[in-house]
């Protein structure tokens, strides 16, 4: 997966998910330890034309693991029932690329600045 599969992420906090936006979390480490935020996320036509992702039928979340020692992210993909899933891989360059199309700072790094 690249940047380009998802065309916005923004937090969840106060607000309401927008048609086409799809529930996701993003589980990462920070100085303190490891965090999970969460987020609503826009997958891109090419997404959701993603064979594996069509065989889920519907997707209810979406969910960024990072990974250790610089490993490429996993994006786990749910259907409703959470039985099926589809694991796709995201460099952390793209996955930060991603991040910077939108404006999003992870809580715990520097210059993340809590909502009001």
């Amino acid at each position: 997966m690249t940047a380009a599969d998802f065309t916005n992420i923004h937090l969840q906090y106060r607000s309401e998910q927008a048609e086409g936006e799809v529930p996701a979390a993003i589980e990462h480490d920070f100085e303190a330890g490891r965090m999970v935020d969460h987020y609503y996320v826009t997958p891109s036509p090419a997404f959701w034309a993603d064979e594996g992702v069509q065989k889920l039928g519907s997707v209810s979340g979406i969910l960024f693991l990072q990974q250790p020692e610089g490993r490429p992210w996993q994006i786990l993909v749910h259907e409703p029932a959470m039985i099926q899933e589809v694991v796709f891989e995201m460099p952390d360059e793209e996955f930060r690329a991603m991040l910077k199309a939108s404006g999003v700072i992870l809580p715990g790094e520097p210059g993340f600045t809590p909502p009001q």
